[in-house]
């Protein structure tokens, strides 16, 4: 299950990227030597149709399409021959297919269905703040408070006014941590640095119970756009929250294709268990952005790093030498290629924590 998850989502994904730089290539006439599914060597070629070879590669990682002089200006019909404009358009294509699939897979969740919270007991830990006493109390992300002080607890807003009820004083919380039940002592502090609160925790309700509600599709098209933007969004803000202390460094650590196969395969397991699609159309669509930010970051190697070129080529006025940046993106590659093992062993010996879709229901 493990591995034809993975595959499939993989698949789907670097499909679609490469086929957005595949048909803006084309209709901007250049000539498009190679689609390629994985990474070199290659293990079989699939076909030829017209100038292009079809190749399936060794490296399940990614994808590519080899268009003709990338880098080179002179020769006939190639990517660097044209407009510094219609080579952003060609390069950023791919990010922009990632994009609209993450809209479409969206989309289905709500016309299809998604889980609705109609029935709130719990709160829930989203974070802990540094030197603060929820940290130093234990407190982790992910538990559930039940009760404070033998008091049961409603919302956010009802925990929150039982504490600076009790500033100072030693409280106790009842906390659902998994399966485990904990009971937390903790002083509210009096004074506290600004945007913490008096034990430097940031809860957000939890539902008890959740309904799968659908939309007609036009409120879909909606909600999926908005579902969309706000991953990109989060991915964008990720590094302001980390240093400002409200999301934990370890909750942000990147993932290669294992961590990727876990959670498909749990996606897809949960799929098989219950017959509704929205744990892997959530999981792909959310990849799907995220692959589309990471492919626009100004790497060497990556599209951004190539759009990177052109805009400094802009501002320059004329291009860097052919050579010069054929050899930067190959570094590039080569470092990412590196990287992508270094994650691939995190990924081993630190599994993705899995995600507890019954809480979906």
């Amino acid at each position: 299950m493990t591995v034809v998850a993975f595959i499939v989502v993989l698949s789907v994904l670097v499909f679609i990227h490469e086929l957005g730089h595949f048909l803006a290539a084309k209709r901007a006439g250049i000539q498009v030597e190679e689609f390629g599914i994985g990474y070199p060597p290659r293990l079989l070629t699939l076909g030829r149709w017209g100038e292009t070879e079809y190749t399936l590669n060794v490296i399940p990682f990614g994808g590519f399409v080899r268009m003709a002089g990338e880098e080179d200006p002179d020769i006939p019909r190639s990517l660097a021959s044209k407009s510094k404009r219609t080579r952003l358009v060609v390069l950023g294509a791919g990010a922009v297919m990632n994009l609209l699939l993450a809209f479409c897979l969206f989309s289905a969740t709500f016309l299809l269905g998604v889980p609705v919270p109609v029935e709130f007991h719990r709160v829930m830990v989203v974070n802990t703040a540094p030197d603060s006493p929820a940290e130093a109390a234990g407190l982790q992300m992910g538990d559930l408070i039940l009760a404070v002080d033998e008091h049961p607890i409603q919302g956010p807003q009802e925990l929150t006014d039982y504490i600076h009820q009790h500033l100072g004083e030693e409280i106790r919380l009842k906390v659902q941590r998994g399966k485990e039940s904990l009971s937390i002592p903790m002083a509210p502090r009096q004074e506290w640095p600004e945007g913490q609160g008096p034990i430097g925790v940031v809860i957000q309700p939890y539902a008890s119970k959740m309904d799968i509600r659908t939309y007609p599709w036009w409120q879909a098209l909606w909600l999926g756009l908005r579902e969309t933007l706000s991953i990109i969004v989060l991915t964008l803000s990720i590094p302001v929250l980390v240093l400002r202390g409200l999301m934990p460094a370890g909750a942000v650590r990147p993932v290669g294709p294992v961590g990727v196969a876990q959670m498909a395969s749990d996606a897809a397991q949960q799929v098989v268990a219950i017959g509704w699609w929205f744990p892997l159309l959530q999981l792909t669509a959310a990849v799907s952005a995220g692959l589309c930010m990471a492919n626009l970051l100004p790497i060497p190697g990556l599209d951004g790093g190539r759009i990177f070129f052109v805009i400094v080529e802009a501002i320059r006025g004329r291009r860097i030498s052919p050579e010069r940046e054929g050899m930067v993106h190959l570094i590039g590659m080569a470092l990412l290629i590196v990287l992508m093992l270094i994650i691939t062993y995190q990924d081993l010996i630190s599994p993705v924590p899995s995600i507890n879709w019954s809480d979906f229901f």
